[in-house]
């Protein structure tokens, strides 16, 4: 199975973003981190952005998944998929509009 990497820019809605940082830290890294096919897990803080030209948020959160599988796209839509049930409860504190998600694999080793 290949390896790839899923990464995520996010953030919390107005007023709301430290609330969003400890659902995220507390309770949705572990329970994506259990589906199958996730490797790893971690969330950083965003301490500087910087924008050229574009008409974008200022983002928060970047959390970086670790993948195993031959299918990248059907293993985010799993978790979509699973996202608000009883196994991946969501906050209603995370700001969906703006949200940049990407997966990518890896082009070459320096």
């Amino acid at each position: 199975m290949a390896r790839y990497e899923y990464v995520i820019l996010g953030r919390g809605k107005e007023g709301r973003d430290q609330e969003f940082r400890d659902w995220y830290d507390s309770d949705h890294l572990a329970d994506v981190a259990r589906v199958e096919g996730i490797v790893s897990a971690r969330r950083l803080n965003i301490d500087y952005q910087k924008v050229y030209d574009l008409d974008v948020p200022s983002y928060t959160s970047l959390t970086i998944y670790e993948l195993e599988t031959d299918d990248p796209a059907a293993l985010v839509a799993k978790i979509a998929a699973m996202a608000g049930t009883d196994a991946m409860p969501m906050s209603d504190a995370i700001e969906k509009s703006g949200m940049l998600q990407v997966v990518a694999s890896l082009s070459k080793r320096a």
